[in-house]
């Protein structure tokens, strides 16, 4: 007995009119009798009782028929995966955003894309700060980096696709008096508080902002945070201020305002993978990144 002639069982079955099931299966109805007694003679029970008006299963066709129908289903998953791994659709892919970052305006097309299109493909999502999600690309914990362009661009062996263009902000309280302007310069912040990630969390951002001052001829008295959530709510609780990207989830809190500042760096949603990364699910997901990004 083979997959197939259970395929003709289960429809027969199912159908209790072998025509019907003929028609179903695309084969004629005498092919399927005949399929249909070389699985009785082969199991040495009868399957179904026919007459002229009916077709009807015994209970040994009842039981084989409740029992085969599991097995096949199964079957067919499991051909189904099979064929989906061949072609890099099956397994999971891992993602990891940026601390901070605002995404719900693009993950959810894709996501909803792939649970369609891929469903036995996992999607894991991830939040990690910007040494961590390098750490982890280069160390297989991650297939892609949803991070900023400045932090990935002059990384050894790592790709990347910028997603979308993005800028450097100021994110103030809006009782601070600096709030009563759009822009401001990095000069201005000579006598605040700037709360900036630890070289621990960045071994980026911190030297590009603190050139950036020196730059314009002072040195910001610094706070150091341990993550950029950590200095998001350190801005929400007034203990100063913080350059952050056009992502970054403050921008939509009603009582922090964004300023336009001068460009220190270019702080750009970018995509990163390993170069050696052979997950082939990777580029198909870019690909519907990419489109979610660019939709209106």
């Amino acid at each position: 007995m083979n997959m197939l002639q259970i395929k003709y069982f289960i429809t027969a079955a199912n159908c209790l009119n072998f025509t019907q099931a003929a028609d179903l299966l695309y084969i004629t109805q005498p092919a399927l009798s005949r399929q249909i007694s070389a699985m009785e003679k082969e199991l040495n029970l009868q399957l179904f009782i026919r007459s002229n008006r009916s077709v009807r299963l015994t209970p040994a066709g009842k039981v084989l028929f409740k029992d085969l129908r599991n097995l096949h289903s199964g079957y067919e998953r499991a051909v189904e995966r099979a064929k989906n791994a061949q072609q890099g659709l099956s397994g999971q892919l891992r993602v990891g955003i940026l601390d901070g970052t605002q995404v719900d305006d693009l993950l959810p097309p894709v996501i909803t894309f792939f649970s369609k299109t891929y469903p036995y493909m996992e999607i894991s999502l991830e939040y990690h700060s910007f040494n961590a999600l390098a750490a982890l690309l280069y160390d297989g914990g991650l297939d892609l980096a949803i991070t900023l362009f400045f932090d990935i661009q002059d990384r050894f062996n790592l790709r990347f696709q910028v997603l979308e263009k993005g800028r450097d902000h100021i994110a103030v309280l809006r009782s601070h008096p600096l709030a009563a302007r759009d822009a401001i310069h990095l000069s201005d912040l000579r006598d605040e508080t700037l709360i900036i990630v630890a070289y621990n969390d960045s071994a980026i951002s911190p030297k590009l902002i603190l050139d950036a001052c020196q730059a314009q001829g002072f040195t910001p008295k610094v706070r150091f945070s341990p993550s950029i959530q950590t200095s998001m709510l350190w801005v929400q609780s007034g203990l100063g201020v913080a350059m952050l990207d056009s992502r970054n989830m403050l921008r939509s809190y009603p009582y922090i305002k964004f300023l336009d500042v001068d460009q220190v760096s270019d702080p750009s949603l970018t995509a990163a993978w390993h170069q050696d990364n052979a997950n082939p699910a990777l580029p198909i997901f870019l690909e519907a990144l990419s489109r979610s990004c660019a939709a209106p």
